[in-house]
C-alpha cells in the first residue's frame, strides 16, 4: 500500500515537473530568432506536454480503486473501446508510413545538412512512435481476445 502511494506522489512530482518544463520552454521559445532554435524548443515542449498526459492518465488508472483489473484490462474495458483504437492505431500508422516515405526521399535529395539532419530525426522519431503504437496494439489486441 505504501508502495503504491509513493507511487503515485512520485507521478504527481513528475507531472508538475514536465507542467514547469512546458511553460519555461514556451517563454523561451519567444526569446530565440532562429528558425531551427524554436523547432528544438517547440519539440521538447510538446514531448513535456505528452510526458504530462500520459503521466496524468496513468495517475487517473491508478486512482481507481474499485478495479481488481490490469491497467490494460482497466483501460480497454468496452466492447468499443478496443474497435476504436484499432481502427485508429492504423489509419495514424498508415499516415505515419506515407510521412516516412516522404522523409526518406527528402534525405535522399536534399544537399543540406541541416534539412538532412531534421529530416533524418523526424524519421527515427516516426519509426520510433511507430514501434510504440504497435506495441500498445498488440496488448489492446490481447485483451480483446
Amino acid at each position: 500500500m505504501e508502495a503504491h502511494s509513493q507511487l503515485k506522489q512520485l507521478i504527481r512530482e513528475q507531472v508538475e515537473i514536465e507542467r514547469e518544463s512546458v511553460t519555461r520552454l514556451s517563454e523561451t521559445e519567444k526569446k530565440v530568432g532562429a528558425d531551427a532554435a524554436k523547432l528544438l524548443l517547440t519539440e521538447m515542449r510538446m514531448d513535456s506536454q505528452k510526458h504530462a498526459a500520459v503521466l496524468e492518465a496513468v495517475l487517473e488508472v491508478l486512482n481507481d480503486r474499485a478495479s481488481s483489473k490490469s491497467l490494460w484490462e482497466r483501460s480497454l474495458h468496452a466492447f468499443v473501446d478496443p474497435v476504436i483504437i484499432s481502427r485508429e492505431l492504423e489509419h495514424h500508422k498508415g499516415l505515419g508510413n506515407s510521412m516516412l516515405t516522404h522523409l526518406r526521399d527528402e534525405i535522399r535529395k536534399t544537399d543540406d545538412d541541416a534539412l538532412r539532419t531534421l529530416f533524418e530525426h523526424l524519421a527515427d522519431d516516426e519509426k520510433r512512435h511507430h514501434e510504440i503504437l504497435d506495441t500498445i496494439a498488440r496488448k489492446c489486441y490481447r485483451i480483446v481476445r
